[in-house]
């Protein structure tokens, strides 16, 4: 039984440390016209093993960067995402080119801050393969 609450705890304790090396790349923070909002687009990279993913979150714009208060958008991959206020409450989060499929978490209210979205669309099994198949130039 020792034994076994030994591995947990190492298994517990490394799992810790990989939780920790996460690095977010912020690319973007808009305020909201009375400046008391602020909206930040930053890109997570969990290191090789995982996907980057594509976030936006919203804070008082007092507050210093977390990364993890309040997400709003969320998408597996790395894409250009716009993020704009429409009015004081009213925020645009803009993904041209994200795909559907990738787009694991869609806010909508969050408080009295209404958040609207345009998506791209998705893609055909054909237009994806294409993708995959373009050589890269150098």
């Amino acid at each position: 039984m020792k034994r076994q609450n030994a591995v947990l705890v190492a298994l517990v304790s490394t799992a810790g440390l990989w939780s920790c090396t996460c690095g977010d790349e912020q690319r973007n923070r808009v305020l909201s016209s009375d400046n008391k909002l602020g909206a930040t687009f930053y890109v997570r990279n969990c290191g090789a093993t995982t996907d980057f993913s594509s976030i936006v979150d919203l804070d008082s714009a007092s507050s210093k960067f977390d990364g993890d208060t309040n997400m709003l958008f969320v998408a597996k991959g790395r894409y250009d995402v716009q993020v704009r206020w429409t009015g004081p409450r009213s925020l645009l989060i803009r993904c041209g080119d994200c795909l559907r499929r990738n787009v694991f978490r869609e806010v909508t209210i969050l408080g009295d801050v209404d958040i609207t979205y345009d998506i791209g669309r998705e893609r055909s099994n054909r237009e994806e393969h294409a993708i995959q198949q373009t050589p890269l130039s150098v």
